[in-house]
């Protein structure tokens, strides 16, 4: 096992980045001096980049969990995925293993993440909100999944999965009594040794995570990270802020507010940013704008990062005006576009603006972000490559590079770019293409360098930052005993961004029977994931189709415009 305990990053600030296709981008003329042009290193696992954290700040507070009122260590942290890990090895779990883990936000799932990658296997996270055929359909996709790490309330929709898939083992998180046929994390640990398995890691192309992300099929697929792409990532995003002085030094000082679903890439590498910079992690079970607003006065966070529906809900608590909130410097959102009027109310009452931010889980996921040495942080925009990341924008036909303000499809290059997609060889030639990867997504930027999206290429709606696949709603909708047709397309909603729509054509038999929006949305509601299922239906006599007998999205999205 290869000893990182004299590990540095190397920042230089003479050479430009070897992941640059040309020298000239407009915002680099505005970077600031004390911003590494590159950033070079020796490969490292994300648990031995963030382990020298630990190892520095062993008695600093890294982990605040509301939900119990309880705080671990850094050493606990080392201490406890150490004996997670080795328990794991016991079991049989070895390098190239995957081990899943299916929770919301709570301070077991960073324990597990490192104790899995620890094992030289790969953390396979599982969004809760799913139902048991997603869940069931990543495990067999993944197919070397014996292990099971699952929150006691997923542990039913886990067990539904089961039937199709065989699990080995399942470790209850935050259950006092384990259920049949399961063991709980206290007894999985009990009485084993915080002992790390002997394992050599091979970190740019060992994978560290194999995050599911929603495909053109529908059906989630995986998007392959390695420990490089992560870590890259990381001290990316860190530096974009410049290297800090000697006295400036806010490593341990600093307070994360976790309200990020950690399951999802964004709040997965917010997570690791978190560690990696010493933050304390305040862990809330669910997002409540009042306790947010509170903490964010308590503990004089400096950072806020959300995506779009908190910012609205915050913004809309009538605790946002009495709050203390003075000690904000910076706010970030991400995941999906954040509508203008809430960027303009929180700038109102904060006096700060709301910085966007831009990534794909196939990037690990941050490519793009709001640089304070930018001449302005400009909320409609997405902002700028962070260090070691280049972004063209192109004809989606040719791929040839377009001029400034011209709308175009966003390609993007750098060290966080994904390995690929699991088992979809063919896929991955398709979005990566001479290291470039297709984003999909329409966007253009302007002469001083500012990024802007305009739209998707693709269908993929984004509700509250999770992808959703129309084709898969509307397969869910046809099970629907009254339904004739069903198309889903995204709508314009005030709050979030973009909600999801779908225009119904009912079977005639049911034309007059009085069944209603809310009879269908409640009916979807039931089969769906949480962030599946249609917020809005539109009853139609026919659908709009191509000539190819396909429905015609546009002529559905024009409808929604003219309304």
């Amino acid at each position: 096992m290869k000893d990182y305990s004299d590990w540095e990053p190397i920042y230089d600030f003479e050479n430009e980045s070897p992941y640059l296709e040309n020298y000239n981008r407009p915002w680099l003329k505005y970077r600031a001096s004390n911003v590494p042009k590159s950033i070079k290193f020796d490969p490292i696992p994300v648990h031995e980049f963030i382990g020298l954290t630990a190892k520095n700040y062993p008695n600093n507070v890294c982990v605040n969990d509301k939900s119990t009122d309880k705080k671990y260590t850094f050493r606990e942290l080392t201490y406890i995925s150490d004996k997670i890990s080795n328990a794991l090895y016991q079991l049989g779990t070895k390098k190239g293993d995957a081990v899943g883990i299916m929770t919301g936000n709570c301070p077991e799932f960073l324990f597990c993440c490192l104790g899995i990658m620890k094992t030289g296997a790969i953390v396979i996270p599982i969004n809760p909100l799913l139902k048991e055929s997603d869940v069931s359909h990543i495990l067999k996709e993944t197919e070397n999944v014996k292990t099971v790490f699952v929150h006691k309330k997923n542990f039913r929709t886990m067990k539904k999965a089961q039937k199709d898939v065989m699990i080995e083992t399942i470790i209850l998180l935050e259950a006092d009594v384990a259920k049949e046929g399961t063991i709980t994390l206290e007894e999985f640990i009990e009485g084993v040794a915080p002992i790390r398995p002997d394992v050599d890691i091979d970190p740019s192309n060992d994978l560290a995570a194999l995050l599911f992300t929603g495909g053109t099929t529908g059906l989630p697929k995986g998007v392959m990270l390695t420990h490089t792409n992560l870590v890259s990532c990381t001290l990316s995003t860190l530096l974009m802020a410049g290297e800090q002085e000697e006295g400036e030094d806010s490593i341990g000082k600093t307070v994360n507010l976790s309200v990020i679903p950690l399951c999802h890439s964004f709040g997965f590498l917010v997570m690791i940013i978190a560690v990696f910079g010493a933050a304390m992690i305040v862990m809330f079970p669910s997002f409540n704008a009042s306790v947010v607003l509170e903490a964010i006065e308590y503990y004089k966070v400096i950072n806020y990062v959300g995506v779009p529906v908190m910012y609205q809900m915050l913004i809309n608590n009538p605790d946002f005006t009495e709050r203390d909130l003075s000690s904000l410097e910076e706010a970030n959102s991400g995941s999906a576009a954040l509508p203008p009027e809430l960027a303009k109310k929180w700038e109102e009452v904060v006096g700060i603006k709301v910085g966007q931010g831009f990534g794909l889980t196939e990037t690990s996921p941050i490519t793009h972000i709001a640089a304070k040495w930018m001449p302005e942080i400009r909320s409609e925009s997405i902002g700028v490559p962070i260090i070691d990341t280049d972004a063209k924008i192109v004809n989606p036909e040719t791929l040839k590079e377009l001029e400034p303000n011209e709308i175009g499809e966003l390609l993007i290059k750098g060290p966080q770019i994904m390995k690929g997609y699991w088992k979809s060889p063919e896929e991955t030639k398709k979005t990566i293409i001479d290291g470039w990867l297709r984003t999909g997504d329409l966007a253009r930027m302007d002469e001083l360098g500012y990024f802007y999206i305009e739209g998707r290429s693709k269908d993929i709606i984004k509700y509250k930052g999770y992808k959703v696949m129309p084709r898969e709603v509307e397969e869910n909708l046809y099970e629907h005993p009254a339904i004739l047709e069903a198309g889903v397309v995204s709508a314009p909603d005030p709050n979030i961004g973009e909600t999801i729509k779908a225009f119904v054509v009912l079977k005639p038999e049911f034309k007059d029977s009085g069944i209603t929006e809310r009879d269908i949305i409640e009916w979807a509601k039931e089969r769906l994931a949480g962030y599946k299922y249609p917020r809005q239906i539109e009853f139609l006599n026919i659908l709009p189709r191509t000539s190819v007998g396909k429905i015609f999205r546009r002529k559905l999205r024009e409808r929604i415009v003219k309304e």
